[in-house]
């Protein structure tokens, strides 16, 4: 075995442990990042993944799939290698996957985060020897405009529309997207709307205690 995690053409796998993370094809045992559907797979025996990942998972994947859950910070072994996870600050309850085996430390990022949204966990860095990095808008071009001044736009554009009689819409993923949206919107501007994919989300993130606003549920 010459490194802890190795690329497969099933996903990130440990052999030493004997478990995958985010694989793409079905395994025995999968550590999940986050519910998102390109890291989040079907068909897995096994899936381990934060508490506040599990409803989703559950709710895309299927209620009978099993599911482990483990907070951030905590940690298992498993054939003598120990797994824990950590915030990435991407959605809520998105993970970086830390690996520690005869005391070297792989961390597999997943997607994440370095700028605090104000509902997922703020990503924290974790020391180790090799970081596997997420990086799809890692080139320099990309360079983004604080949340706040971005929500400031939002509501200007939002009232402007008021104004003019115009219904304001946006469009965004249904998971992590939306939520962060509606989380930092000034809803006292009017009432908002959501369709059914993202009332969904929103129930379940209600119910596991997340600070979402009220919306109205599109129904046709």
């Amino acid at each position: 075995m010459d490194q802890l995690l190795q690329f497969t053409d099933r996903g990130i796998y440990c052999e030493a442990g004997d478990f995958y993370i985010d694989p793409w094809k079905p395994v025995n045992r999968a550590v999940i990042t986050h519910a998102h559907s390109d890291h989040a797979y079907r068909g897995h025996n096994l899936y381990l993944a934060h508490p506040k990942s599990v409803p989703v998972l559950k709710y895309r994947l299927g209620g009978d799939i099993q599911v482990q859950s483990m907070d951030y910070m905590e940690s298992l072994s498993h054939n003598g290698v120990a797994i824990s996870l950590h915030p990435a600050g991407h959605i809520v309850g998105s993970s970086q996957v830390r690996v520690e085996y005869q005391g070297e430390v792989w961390v597999a990022s997943g997607d994440y985060k370095t700028q605090d949204d104000g509902l997922s966990t703020p990503y924290e860095p974790v020391k180790c020897n090799a970081f596997i990095s997420e990086s799809t808008f890692g080139l320099p071009i990309f360079q983004w405009r604080s949340q706040q001044s971005i929500f400031d736009q939002l509501h200007q554009w939002w009232r402007k529309n008021q104004d003019e009689g115009t219904a304001s819409v946006i469009l965004c993923y249904a998971l992590g997207k939306a939520q962060r949206i509606l989380s930092g919107i000034d809803t006292s501007i009017g009432p908002v709307f959501a369709h059914g994919a993202i009332a969904n989300i929103n129930d379940l993130m209600i119910s596991a205690g997340e600070p979402l606003p009220e919306v109205l549920r599109i129904t046709a």
